[in-house]
């Protein structure tokens, strides 16, 4: 008869407390790695998304440098286009400005060549332009004798018509010294100049009408 060896209670008592301790331990450890797992795996996320996010941000550079560049050739191209706009309109006026003074000079022909007096200009003192204005004028006949009466007051070196309309006679005379309306004085013509304006680039007369005629003392 066999007889089987003594088994202590007490040893099998211990040995399943240190499985229950160890499998609580394995438990632990294991949940543990899978709270690392998830972070690491959280940590893997954050990066993909930061280099996405530098990628925008590195393709939004290189958009917006694309649009600067963009606008400073827009701007180049609208500023040539201005200046030569600019230059177009320049030579037009250019234009414009001598064929206005051919024209004044035609019709300056046309009323009659300025009579300047046989006297040599001061050529130190600088002429000053003096507009005369006569209204009450007739005829052209009368606009013209008028012309040749202010290009004979002394200080007076030429004079040019500028516009005769509705009885309204315009002159530019250059002066070498103040014009003054005292020098408007009636001449043997017969003129009387009631004086309406006088200043130091303009004076302005009527004609009186009753006193109104040409030289050699005809009426129009």
């Amino acid at each position: 008869m066999v007889q089987s060896p003594d088994v202590d209670p007490r040893d099998s008592s211990n040995n399943g407390d240190d499985r229950l301790v160890l499998e609580q331990q394995i438990r632990h450890l294991q949940e543990r790695l899978a709270f690392y797992e998830g972070f690491d795996l959280l940590i893997q996320d954050n990066v993909t998304h930061a280099r996405e996010l530098f990628r925008l941000a590195a393709q939004e550079r290189e958009n917006a440098t694309a649009s600067a560049d963009r606008a400073r050739q827009s701007a180049g191209r609208r500023e040539a286009l201005l200046r030569a706009e600019l230059q177009t309109v320049a030579t037009e006026l250019s234009s414009l400005s001598a064929a206005v003074d051919q024209l004044s000079r035609r019709v300056a022909r046309a009323l009659g060549a300025p009579h300047t007096p046989d006297r040599a200009p001061d050529e130190s003192r600088s002429l000053t332009p003096v507009a005369v204005v006569v209204h009450g004028v007739p005829s052209a006949r009368v606009a013209l004798a008028l012309q040749r009466f202010v290009a004979g007051l002394s200080p007076v070196s030429e004079v040019a018509a500028r516009e005769f309309a509705a009885g309204v006679l315009r002159l530019e005379a250059q002066v070498t010294d103040q014009l003054m309306a005292e020098q408007f004085t009636p001449g043997e013509d017969g003129w009387r100049f009631h004086l309406l304006t006088e200043r130091t680039d303009v004076i302005e007369f009527a004609l009186e009408e009753e006193a109104l005629s040409v030289p050699g003392g005809r009426r129009d």
